[in-house]
């Protein structure tokens, strides 16, 4: 009589391939525990230190936004002395944080009313670029400009104004520093640079905020190239 061989019940065999692996991981723990151990540690250390730069992050912000505030009450209260000097601390305490840089550009703003363009440029240079003035950006580049159009370096102010119209994601906000560039070359008798940036506006349909003084502007240049 011919014997049958029956399969192992798979049931079985699965139980006990399971048990060598967890016998195998078991093994593998107990031999690497040091090393794991070690590794657990160094991953609290790095969330905690995440943690405490975040947080020292959070109250350095906080801190310099209370600064801000009081600088802007004694700006605001027609008292520019003691603002500037407020600003400054501002400036000087929390100059890798938005509210330092909004501090810079409020002091550079006053040098300029205060008839010293130069240094009100300096001052915007410093934080030009860092990454707490990122989303400034723009702003800055029109206030560097404002400081060439005050002393009189027309081209330069105009080039800052491009640059800061470059720097914007905001079409309105494009629009209005172009126009100013565009305003600025046509002072500094650059008829073609002006009319140039004039045409594009007239003709941008994401400009439409400057296209009316586009054309006006663009008229003019016509008639005064007509009179030469």
């Amino acid at each position: 009589m011919t014997s049958v061989r029956t399969e192992p019940n798979r049931t079985d065999t699965e139980r006990a391939t399971a048990a060598d692996h967890a016998q195998t991981f078991l093994d593998w723990t107990r031999i690497n525990s040091k090393y794991l151990t070690a590794g657990a540690v160094v991953v609290v250390i790095a969330a905690a230190g995440f943690w405490f730069y975040q947080r020292q992050a959070q109250v350095t912000a906080a801190n310099a936004a209370r600064a801000l505030m009081n600088a802007k009450q004694s700006l605001s209260a027609g008292n520019p002395q003691l603002a500037q000097s407020d600003l400054q601390t501002v400036y000087t305490r929390y100059g890798s944080t938005s509210s330092g840089v909004e501090a810079a550009m409020l002091l550079a703003q006053l040098n300029f009313d205060g008839g010293k363009p130069q240094d009100g440029i300096s001052t915007l240079q410093k934080v030009e670029g860092s990454r707490a003035a990122s989303a400034m950006a723009a702003t800055i580049l029109s206030l560097e400009g404002d400081g060439y159009a005050q002393e009189g370096k027309l081209a330069d102010a105009a080039k800052h104004y491009e640059s800061a119209a470059d720097a914007t994601g905001f079409e309105t906000e494009k629009a209005f520093y172009k126009a100013k560039a565009a305003r600025t070359y046509q002072s500094a008798g650059d008829t073609t640079k002006a009319r140039q940036i004039w045409s594009a506006l007239a003709d941008d349909p994401k400009a439409q905020s400057m296209s009316a003084e586009a054309r006006v502007r663009l008229g003019e240049l016509t008639v005064s190239t007509a009179k030469k």
